[in-house]
């Protein structure tokens, strides 16, 4: 018994399987198209399938709009025909296109995109010619020439007006300034006067509130105290009550000698210098310079009459007075602390003193 092991078929002898193989068509060679698939079973047959079948025609693409055609002149006529292909003519800066050079050149020439401007870099505006540029720069006051200051950050349109500014102008007079006290003066005269006269120059000993406190005999005064703290001292050591009519008194020349010694240190309401060490201690930056510039400020502040006069006696250092936002607030304050000075300039017929302003408009009423 012989096989055939293609088809597992048996036969009695190799003859019959001989037979077999030549014979069966499942023997027979195959011609297979690697394209589409099919078998044929002859070369020829194979080679008529290729010649001949749609699926093996040559094909010649357009990569630009992905079509195919079956000739290289049909290819070349799309090409040269479709409009998909024809030349265009871009413009970068409006993003348009063209179909000819002569078109683009118009537009280029004509649209107002491409139109030359003239730009000026300060003011941000731009022109049309060279000369509405030039006349621009020329004309605006945005351009003119700026003579500034740099003191009091003013500007003038001429050196000449910047000159006699810094001539006339208060703001530039030169000024003599007394380190000690932070107060300035108009003249050398004027400080060499300050620095033989004030007692900030010559000790406490001639200062009202001193001569106050040193008239009780055998009351320990130490100037370097605060006033309010000098008098309730005063007050433990004579054991005074409300009701006892020598703390009275005494109450009525204390109020007093806090007065003049405000005045002996702060001066008239129409000396600046005066002025400036008032706003000095009540942190006012910059100073202004005129009296009444200086009045203006200090209109709505709320300070203290007793911390100006116990900044002015310490040596006018550190960081000025406590300024409150409210009159409620500084009455509080006055009041918790002892530090009272009470309103009576007015009765008392007082002149042109920086203490008045100060009253009618920071403390109205008696704490």
């Amino acid at each position: 018994m012989v096989w055939c092991y293609l088809c597992n078929c048996s036969f009695g002898s190799q003859e019959a399987l001989n037979q077999h193989t030549r014979a069966s068509s499942a023997h027979s060679p195959s011609y297979d198209c690697g394209l589409c698939n099919r078998s044929f079973g002859s070369q020829e047959a194979l080679d008529q399938h290729t010649q001949n079948s749609p699926a093996h025609a040559p094909s010649y693409d357009c990569g630009i709009c992905n079509r195919a055609f079956n000739s290289q002149a049909a290819l070349d006529q799309h090409t040269r025909d479709s409009p998909a292909h024809a030349q265009t003519y871009d413009c970068e800066l409006c993003n348009q296109s063209f179909g000819s050079l002569g078109a683009f050149d118009q537009h280029v020439q004509d649209s107002p995109a491409h139109a030359l401007t003239y730009d000026c870099g300060l003011c941000n505006r731009s022109f049309g010619s060279q000369e509405a540029l030039d006349q621009h720069t020329r004309d605006s006051p945005a351009h003119a020439p700026s003579y500034d200051c740099g003191i009091c950050n003013r500007a003038f349109n001429s050196q000449e007006a910047r000159d006699q500014h810094t001539r006339d102008s208060p703001a530039h007079a030169q000024t003599f300034d007394c380190e000690l006290c932070n107060q300035a003066f108009g003249s050398l005269d004027a400080l060499n006067q300050h620095v033989r006269d004030s007692p900030a120059h010559s000790g406490h000993s001639t200062t009202p509130l001193n001569a106050f406190f040193l008239s009780f005999a055998g009351f320990d005064f130490d100037p370097s105290l605060p006033p309010a703290e000098s008098y309730r001292r005063l007050q433990r050591y004579y054991d005074w009550d409300r009701e006892d009519p020598d703390s009275k008194r005494a109450w009525i020349d204390y109020q007093r000698s806090l007065a003049e010694e405000f005045n002996l240190w702060f001066g008239s309401e129409n000396d600046l210098s005066a002025w400036h060490s008032l706003c000095t201690a009540v942190n006012v930056s910059p100073l202004p310079t005129t009296c009444h510039g200086c009045q203006k400020v200090v209109r709505g502040l709320y300070v203290n009459i007793v911390d100006l006069i116990d900044w002015a006696r310490g040596g006018r250092n550190g960081d000025g007075v406590r300024r409150f936002d409210s009159l409620g607030d500084l009455r509080d304050y006055s009041r918790r602390t002892g530090k009272i000075f009470s309103n009576n300039l007015g009765e008392s017929g007082s002149g042109d003193v920086v203490l008045r302003h100060l009253l009618r408009f920071i403390f109205r009423s008696a704490v």
